[in-house]
C-alpha cells in the first residue's frame, strides 16, 4: 500500500473522483426509481425474483465493485486495475446502442445514465495518460517483489 501522505498525480486524483462519481450517480439513479429498475431486471433476468431488497442489494454490490478498482489504483497503484477499469468501461459502452435506440425512438435522455457513462469513460482515458503511466511505473520500481 502506498502511504496516504504521499501525493498522487492529478490524473490519478481525477480518475478516482470521476470513477467514484460515476458509480455514485448510477447507484443513486437506481435508488431513485426502484420499481422501474425491478421491471428492467425482471425483463433481463426473468429466472430471479427481483424483490425491492434484491434490487437494493444489487445496486449496493455494483457500487462496491466500482470501489475496488479505485482503491487498487489510488492506494496501491496496481497495474492490473487499469485493464479492469477499461473492461468495466467497455461494459458501459455496450449499453450505448440501446441508449441511442431509445433516444431515437423518442424517449427522454436519461441524464444520470449519460453522466455516469461520460465520467466512467473519462476515468478510463485518464488511466492511460503519461502521468498515470509514471504513477504505475514508480509503484513497479518500489515493489520489493520485483526481481531484475
Amino acid at each position: 500500500m502506498i502511504a496516504l501522505s504521499r501525493t498522487r498525480p492529478l490524473s490519478i486524483n481525477i480518475f478516482a473522483s470521476a470513477f467514484l462519481a460515476s458509480a455514485v450517480i448510477a447507484f443513486l439513479d437506481g435508488l431513485g426509481d426502484i420499481p422501474e429498475l425491478q421491471q428492467m431486471l425482471r425483463a433481463n433476468a426473468p429466472g430471479f425474483d427481483w424483490s425491492r431488497d434484491a434490487v437494493i442489494v444489487t445496486l449496493s454490490a455494483r457500487l462496491s465493485i466500482a470501489l475496488i478498482p479505485v482503491a487498487m489504483v489510488w492506494l496501491s497503484a496496481v497495474r492490473f486495475a487499469r485493464w479492469m477499469v477499461a473492461f468495466l468501461g467497455l461494459g458501459k459502452l455496450l449499453n450505448v446502442p440501446e441508449g441511442v435506440r431509445l433516444i431515437a425512438a423518442g424517449g427522454a435522455i436519461d441524464t444520470a445514465w449519460l453522466a455516469s457513462l461520460a465520467l466512467s469513460l473519462l476515468a478510463v482515458g485518464i488511466l492511460f495518460t503519461p502521468a498515470s503511466n509514471r504513477w504505475f511505473e514508480v509503484r513497479k520500481r518500489d515493489d520489493p517483489a520485483v526481481f531484475e
